[in-house]
């Protein structure tokens, strides 16, 4: 089967899954009696089973959903290009911000001036990484031990300082190359999060792959409570009724 064929039906798979969760969704939150429904033109009602009507409906979206699993191109969940181009531009806007105070302790450091006696007049900043996420396989967006310094290495940051200072009413260019960083963990949640949320809007990543499962299991979680609560209304009925029966004996 050629990618093409993968495609259609991927695309296929996700028509009937958003298809179907939607049809559920609409049923559940306009309380759609479903024992008597019509199908092509024809009446039918239910008989038998009447209290199981919800699960079957969601067990019919769950088969939907693994369908769409199956038919998922490899890789599909992971994010994509778009998705971690946008945490890495995240995370060098905001480490050099987050670590002002250890920029400026560099820069002083290697220009070898004291801080109180220089006017910073002029700086510009140039921002790397030295391992481009983008360019592994295993995103930075789904690693889990940090503490692993190779992992570690991927989101570290070499910043470059161009800045020019006067002393003693004489203007200085000074330049701080290299200075490496790697951003503290709650820093780097930080930054995922907001690229979960931002790339959601700006990349297709979302909507394709993710949207549709987390759509479906929300049909299916609403119809199995609305199984689960009607039958337990029934148990407790059914029980009470029971223990009645026992009194009165």
């Amino acid at each position: 089967m050629d990618a093409m064929d993968v495609e259609s039906d991927f695309k296929k798979s996700r028509a009937f899954l958003l298809t179907y969760s939607t049809l559920l969704l609409l049923l559940w939150y306009f309380s759609v009696d479903l024992r008597a429904f019509s199908f092509l033109g024809v009446s039918i009602g239910i008989r038998d089973n009447v209290q199981n009507v919800n699960l079957v409906a969601a067990l019919g979206d769950l088969y939907l959903l693994i369908r769409f699993f199956q038919k998922s191109p490899r890789g599909c969940f992971k994010p994509n290009d778009g998705m971690i181009s946008v945490f890495e531009s995240t995370l060098k806007s905001i480490v050099p911000h987050a670590y002002v105070k250890r920029l400026t302790a560099a820069m002083y450091k290697a220009a070898g001036i004291v801080g109180d006696d220089i006017k910073l007049l002029n700086i510009h900043k140039r921002v790397t990484m030295g391992h481009q996420i983008s360019d592994n396989s295993s995103s930075i967006l789904r690693y889990v031990y940090y503490r692993n310094p190779e992992l570690a290495m991927r989101t570290e940051l070499s910043i470059d300082i161009s800045f020019s200072y006067n002393v003693d009413k004489k203007e200085h260019l000074h330049i701080l190359r290299n200075e490496l960083i790697v951003p503290n963990i709650f820093l780097v949640r930080i930054c995922q999060l907001y690229t979960l949320i931002k790339g959601s809007f700006i990349t297709s990543w979302f909507t394709d792959y993710i949207l549709p499962v987390l759509y479906a299991l929300l049909a299916i979680a609403l119809f199995m409570n609305t199984w689960w609560q009607r039958n337990s209304i029934d148990y407790v009925v059914f029980k009470n009724s029971f223990n009645q029966l026992l009194i009165s004996l």
